[in-house]
């Protein structure tokens, strides 16, 4: 008697044809497109899934922070000091609308969220935090950061005044909002 579900598998065949490449990349097979990633350049494996990324995922252009969202960030950070204040925050729209505050470690020189406490909300697509220093300009850490959160980012500098507070991109671009009434 003989066990069932045991053995070997038969192995699948990949199958790449040899001109490919020379075909639109609608014309070639799931295998053909995977041996493409497996052996492109770095900088062509990297541009194709920035463009993928850009079509698949949306990027919302920010425009405005709500006065509300700035008022509390601003008291958080002054009740903070000289530690570093964090929060993520809320869009709808175009608009910064709210802080989404999150377990953190504060310190002098960084503050670190813990994002893998983050709710599962598409709408929390930003990071907001302190510097004590007096300059809202982001730090190489800052720039890391960026990139692997969210779109839009807000670093408020000491002393937390209105005009305290610099907003950049997922590149560390800098970025001009408009601060609106809510």
């Amino acid at each position: 008697m003989g066990f069932l579900g045991f053995g070997r598998k038969k192995r699948r065949e990949y199958v790449v044809r040899a001109n490919f490449m020379d075909l639109p990349e609608e014309e070639w097979t799931d295998d053909e497109f995977d041996h493409w990633l497996a052996t492109c350049p770095e900088d062509e494996y990297w541009a194709y899934w920035e463009d993928w990324s850009r079509a698949t995922v949306d990027h919302p252009t920010v425009r405005s922070i709500r006065q509300s969202v700035l008022d509390l960030a601003r008291a958080a950070a002054a009740s903070s000091h000289p530690q570093e204040f964090g929060a993520m925050m809320r869009l709808k729209g175009d608009t910064i609308t709210e802080l989404v505050l999150l377990p953190i470690v504060q310190g002098d020189a960084h503050t670190i969220l813990y994002t893998h406490r983050l709710p599962v909300d598409r709408t929390i697509r930003g990071t907001l935090h302190s510097h004590p220093s007096p300059h809202p300009y982001p730090s190489d850490a800052d720039f890391e950061f960026f990139e692997s959160q969210g779109v839009i980012h807000v670093i408020l500098g000491s002393p937390y005044g209105p005009d305290d507070w610099r907003a950049y991109g997922h590149d560390g671009q800098p970025v001009s909002l408009r601060v609106v009434d809510g």
